[in-house]
């Protein structure tokens, strides 16, 4: 049984693969449909009435916030750098009680929809385009582009040599990542535009399911192959032949890339601030009834991100096992077969998806790396969607919505999914050296710090002015792309000996990119606070009301 099973593996995919991805896709669309017929005002389409039930919403936030960047970017550090990053999500305790105990009780008694509307009302205008600037031109954007790219990519590798095989066709691989990209991208813009946030709770509820059983029939099959464990998986990670040691607690050496501390720090910054400054993350909790709904959902969602965290971990413990096993080893692609090579590292799940598990499994893990892309992207868009629709055009406009109109909601969904699967596009020409936890550091998570300062100076800080939050705000992300970009900006400027970026970039390194949000979101504060003594906030009656314990405690002047 067990070489015939390897034997199935071995061929890639086949037409019962494609029949389980053509099921899942089916499934979604048919979804959006459905949905689409019960959206009658901007309420239901963007925060469902705000009668969600709170355990689709938990695990609707676990399928989005994980998205293909994580799902393929968490086994992948594992395999290329160690455990350092997977050992730093043991913090999300702290990042829990954080969220559960500030944020959520705000937000929820706040009764937004945009959650960038507290921002005008706490600072001014000026205050709230700055955030939404922030979040539509880089955070998501990006993340959404970054999300299509990912999933297209490891799509394409897997389909790719089948395709060729049963249709007869010579498709270059980067041709076929095109069309995949293109694919993948609108059919989630139209299924999204189509159902509004309950096809994208409800659909997200089935792709964590998904992405859940592609995780755990990964390591089955693994183990099965090998005859090996966790435990086996743990050591040839931090003590056998994968050169990565244990990671250090901590270093002074801001450089140093992997260190407990460091990843600490990151797991916490990045919850705290996401689920602040975020529209995509805040607007799940929007759609519940109440606090103990939307606290109760949130309890689902760290819970299951932490099971999952874990599963991935383990996940590029036991593929790092399987392809340094003489064994197995393999060419995972352009000749190289060390699965450590920055070149291949985040190829090495797909690669295995391809010629590691059975006929049929296969499929149904595609049909989950689909999933972790559309649950990301359909969250995304609908979220941007209403961020343009409150933010920019209902409020520059001057005049009231209109409960009813759907029609401009459902125009800013297509050009927002068509706009960031363009992004993509243009993103096919990023070398693949850089692996997907790089690419995240270096782009849209820049912007992540500074929105959260933002909303915490709000609520914590009477005294500062929007004029502070603003500086602040840009002085943050400015930080955040100098510790992002640091070789690159300092070779621009010729601080470097080296002749040529590239051997400056493989010669040098900057501050590690898991400090890169905590930095920014401290420092936009620390300079709100110090600007806050310059330019004071003449209305400190007002912003009393708008703080933290007044909104939370039922004392907001709306």
């Amino acid at each position: 049984m067990h070489e015939s099973l390897l034997l199935i593996a071995s061929t890639g995919l086949q037409g019962l693969d494609y029949v389980a991805i053509a099921i899942y896709l089916g499934g979604v669309l048919a979804a959006g449909w459905y949905f689409s017929r019960q959206q009658d005002e901007q309420e239901d389409y963007f925060v469902g009435g705000r009668q969600m039930p709170w355990l689709a919403v938990g695990l609707s936030i676990i399928a989005t916030m994980l998205s293909t960047v994580t799902y393929l970017a968490a086994p992948g550090e594992v395999i290329q750098h160690g455990l350092a990053m997977s050992i730093g999500w043991m913090a999300m305790p702290i990042a829990f009680l954080v969220v559960n105990a500030l944020w959520i009780p705000f937000f929820m008694r706040l009764g937004v929809t945009s959650i960038y509307e507290y921002l005008e009302r706490r600072f001014g205008i000026v205050a709230r385009l700055t955030a939404v600037a922030m979040f539509v031109l880089i955070l998501r954007l990006f993340w959404m582009a970054t999300i299509v790219l990912t999933a297209s990519r490891a799509v394409a590798q897997i389909t790719h040599e089948s395709l060729i095989e049963m249709l007869g066709v010579d498709l270059p691989l980067g041709d076929w990542t095109l069309i995949v990209l293109l694919a993948v991208g609108i059919f989630a813009t139209f299924y999204t535009m189509l159902g509004g946030i309950k096809a994208v709770i409800w659909t997200d509820v089935a792709q964590f399911v998904a992405l859940f059983l592609g995780a755990v029939l990964t390591l089955i099959f693994v183990a099965w192959h090998t005859g090996t464990g966790p435990i086996d998986w743990w050591n040839t990670t931090t003590a056998g032949g994968a050169g990565h040691k244990f990671p250090p607690l901590a270093s002074w050496d801001i450089t140093e890339r992997n260190t407990i501390l460091f990843t600490i720090l990151a797991a916490v910054f990045w919850y705290g601030c996401t689920f602040i400054g975020d529209q995509v993350a805040v607007q799940r909790y929007l759609t519940t009834p109440s606090v103990k709904a939307a606290v109760r959902s949130n309890i689902v969602n760290f819970v299951g991100d932490f099971v999952v965290m874990v599963l991935l971990a383990l996940c590029g413990m036991a593929l790092l096992t399987y392809y340094l096993d003489p064994a197995f080893q393999a060419e995972i692609a352009d000749g190289i077969s060390n699965p450590r090579d920055e070149r291949v590292s985040d190829k090495v799940f797909p690669h295995f998806i391809t010629y590691g598990l059975p006929v049929g499994v296969s499929g149904l893990v595609v049909a989950a790396l689909f999933a972790v892309a559309m649950s990301s992207l359909d969250s995304g868009i609908n979220s941007v969607a209403a961020v343009l629709t409150i933010d920019v055009f209902i409020r520059l406009r001057k005049r009231e919505s209109k409960s009813n109109e759907l029609h401009l909601p459902r125009v800013l969904t297509l050009i927002v999914g068509l706009v960031c699967t363009a992004v993509a596009w243009i993103m096919l020409s990023i070398p693949e050296r850089y692996n997907i936890i790089g690419i995240t550091a270096r782009t849209f998570n820049c912007a992540l710090g500074p929105l959260g300062a933002m909303f915490v100076v709000g609520m914590f800080l009477r005294r500062a002015s929007q004029t502070a939050v603003v500086i602040a705000a840009y002085a943050g992300l400015a930080i955040a792309v100098g510790c992002a970009w640091w070789v690159e900006l300092n070779w621009a400027i010729g601080m470097t000996n080296y002749a040529t970026l590239e051997a400056a970039t493989e010669n040098l390194s900057g501050p590690s990119p898991f400090l890169i949000t905590p930095i920014a979101a401290t420092s936009s504060c620390l300079i709100a606070v110090a600007l806050s003594l310059v330019f004071p906030q003449r209305n400190v009656a007002q912003a009393e009301k708008l703080s933290w314990h007044a909104v939370v405690f039922g004392k907001e002047g709306k």
